[in-house]
């Protein structure tokens, strides 16, 4: 048996070499005849299997946000926002959303945006997640707060805790706010001039560092009537897709994760009549049903996202803390973008 496993193993480096030897082909059909075959498509996950892993998701979202609702006294940037996000979706698509619980939620929340300044990013994904409400509260501390060169400043969970950098973070979060501003309809004098004063800014060719750059440039090209370079943007996101089915969190890093996976189904989904797209999806959607936990949630590793040092018994609870939030944010987004293959009703 040592034998035959030395010959099989001799064999296999023989025709190694012997393939490594071997010029490339000059002729167009040859080399496309020995070009490695082409995965075959995935089906896509059934409606009512998509259903219950995102009915689980809105149970753990709910559950969680009661929590934060008790232990803080802010929305977050990764919370409120996101919370209401999901269960406005869910219930556009048939799905049960207590009404009584939906409006506390958005009574807090509207208070802390009210009595309380909220983060620009919080204040963006709120107006973004209610977008038929009106926030003029909202809207005058985003116009207020944007900077002379048509920037505004992205906060710490942003720019100082991932890994993502102060220009990935400052360009991401300046096509986030001018989205929000543009969403409102009562905003509009408000939504120019703020484009206006960033006209500069959006023409430098910054390359993004994170996937929720690449996924909110494709939302802000295709919000502001820019075809083409959604396009060219989609097929980034697509070619970016790991082998499990989904996408990190800052380009080039080496393992999928829940929340940059939910924002890319929520940016793909209006392109899915392409084909390589419409794969993209059904993969990414598998992997999600695949990764969920008992409780609703899906676990996530914030060292491939944050960039604080958090190992060490002395920081275990900053850990801890740091990974329940990251953990909640990432669930948000992975049944909101997982909602976005069921049809509305």
């Amino acid at each position: 048996m040592r034998l035959l496993a030395l010959i099989v193993v001799t064999a296999a480096a023989v025709c190694r070499a012997d393939d490594k030897a071997k010029p490339p082909p000059t002729n167009p059909a040859e080399a496309a005849k020995n070009a490695p075959a082409k995965a075959p498509p995935v089906k896509p996950p059934g409606e009512a299997e998509l259903r219950g892993v995102i009915t689980k998701g809105l149970g753990f979202l709910g559950r969680e946000g009661d929590e934060w609702v008790t232990a803080k006294n802010c929305n977050g940037c990764h919370h409120m926002p996101e919370l209401l996000w999901s269960h406005r979706e869910a219930k556009a698509r048939g799905f049960v959303v207590d009404p009584k619980k939906f409006d506390e939620w958005l009574e807090w929340s509207v208070e802390r945006a009210t009595d309380k300044k909220p983060g620009l990013e919080e204040a963006a994904l709120m107006i973004l997640a209610m977008p038929d409400r009106p926030a003029p509260e909202l809207t005058k501390l985003l116009a207020a707060e944007q900077k002379a060169d048509g920037s505004w400043t992205p906060a710490g969970q942003f720019s100082g805790m991932q890994k993502r950098g102060a220009p990935d973070a400052q360009a991401n979060s300046t096509r986030l706010n001018l989205m929000a501003l543009a969403t409102l309809k009562d905003a509009a004098p408000q939504s120019d001039a703020a484009h206006a004063k960033a006209g500069a800014l959006l023409q430098k060719k910054d390359a993004p560092t994170s996937m929720e750059s690449l996924v909110f440039r494709t939302l802000f090209a295709r919000r502001f009537g820019k075809p083409e370079e959604a396009t060219a943007l989609i097929r980034d996101i697509v070619k970016r897709q790991r082998n499990d089915g989904g996408w990190s969190s800052f380009l080039g890093e080496n393992m999928s994760d829940v929340l940059a996976t939910g924002q890319v189904l929520y940016a793909l989904q209006p392109a899915a009549s392409d084909p390589a797209v419409a794969d993209a999806i059904a993969r990414a959607q598998h992997w999600l049903l695949q990764t969920q936990c008992e409780d609703g949630s899906w676990p996530i590793d914030i060292t491939h996202i944050s960039k604080q040092d958090r190992s060490g018994p002395a920081k275990a609870k900053s850990f801890k803390a740091a990974t329940d939030i990251y953990t909640y944010w990432g669930s948000s987004w992975a049944t909101i973008g997982l909602l976005q293959g069921v049809p509305l009703k």
